[in-house]
């Protein structure tokens, strides 16, 4: 199993609505996907942060996720109006995972 990891650090006064874009936007889309395993949004208003952690069967579905005609690339473009600076954005591999 793979995960991509996306930190984002987003405007104060749009913090909600960064949020119920990754909901309304990126949890739809991820789903559809082929491999897609499951979605975390982890929130630290205090940082304005938001980690969006999104798992997936394989490597090749986390990469065919995130190319450029991926919905991961289209989604950020979407959502780049919220962030202060570009988000970053790493891949792993799941060494544990518990239910």
């Amino acid at each position: 199993m793979y995960a991509r990891m996306t930190v984002a650090h987003v405007q104060p006064e749009h913090f909600d609505e960064a949020l119920a874009a990754v909901q309304e936007g990126f949890f739809p889309a991820a789903q559809a996907q082929p491999g897609y395993s499951g979605f975390l949004v982890l929130t630290n208003r205090t940082m304005n942060q938001l980690v969006g952690i999104s798992l997936w069967e394989s490597e090749a579905d986390m990469e065919r996720s995130g190319g450029d005609t991926g919905y991961f690339q289209q989604r950020m473009d979407d959502f780049a109006g919220f962030v202060t600076e570009p988000p970053t954005i790493t891949t792993h591999e799941v060494a544990v995972r518990e239910p």
